[in-house]
């Protein structure tokens, strides 16, 4: 008996080494893009960040690598949002997938707890405008402002994520939530360039875009307000102005 327990205890053991083998071989070894280098001297807070979530991943020169983009902090832990292309890489229409790692505080660093993986994207050429640690309905929430260019047309587009439900769930307007709109690269004929910019600011379950729009030398002011739900924001009052669609070239 106590043979074959012996002999069935190295079975076991001779199968789980090859399942880690083989599970390690699936999972690409991660590469810190050259690019993240000098942020990574300047930014001490960041390099510990990116070391407690990833360890030591050495870096490449190869267009799909790591790329520590922010650390973001809350009240009771951080968040490491990363990329998986140096910003500034690829077509104008190009997107990479952004992943968000939460990290507990403790005594002379930090531990990591959980790693959301591709929860969202980036604008063209893998950029990213704004990360912002924001609150929505008492959770711990992410804003993300990412602009693309393309054909001619500059614009800018918002999406909101809350860390609710065990995950990361994105706030679902129903289409792109365009923040600005340009097509002034795309018209020959000047009094048809429209150019529209805006400021938006969340305020308990309302998001409100306040909007300023010149049309061929028109120039007007709009203002839409959505209400933050569990999974979307459903649109309230007013709306994005109908230029816009113009603008980025969606029509």
């Amino acid at each position: 008996m106590l043979r074959l327990l012996k002999q069935t205890s190295l079975l076991l053991g001779a199968v789980i080494a090859l399942l880690t083998a083989a599970g390690a071989s699936d999972q690409p070894a991660l590469r810190l893009c050259e690019a993240a280098a000098d942020d990574l001297k300047t930014d001490s807070d960041l390099a510990d960040a990116t070391r407690a979530a990833f360890g030591e991943p050495g870096s490449t020169k190869d267009e799909t690598c790591l790329y520590p983009l922010q650390l973001l902090r809350y009240a009771d832990v951080d968040v490491l949002v990363t990329q998986n292309a140096a910003p500034g890489t690829g077509c104008q229409t190009c997107e990479v997938d952004l992943s968000a790692t939460v990290l507990k505080r403790i005594p002379g660093g930090f531990k990591r707890v959980r790693t959301f993986e591709a929860f969202g994207k980036t604008g063209g050429r893998a950029v990213v405008s704004s990360v912002s640690p924001i609150a929505i309905g008492g959770d711990d929430a992410l804003a993300i402002e990412s602009p693309a260019q393309t054909q001619g047309y500059m614009l800018a587009v918002l999406d909101l994520y809350a860390f609710r439900r065990q995950g990361l769930v994105h706030l679902d307007p129903g289409g792109n939530l365009y923040l600005a709109g340009d097509n002034a690269g795309a018209e020959s004929d000047q009094s048809k360039v429209i150019s529209i910019d805006s400021a938006w600011s969340l305020a308990g379950s309302e998001l409100t875009v306040d909007y300023r729009i010149s049309d061929g030398g028109t120039e007007r002011s709009s203002r839409a307000v959505w209400s933050v739900g569990e999974s979307r924001l459903t649109l309230k009052f007013g709306a994005p102005p109908k230029e816009m669609a113009r603008a980025v070239g969606a029509e």
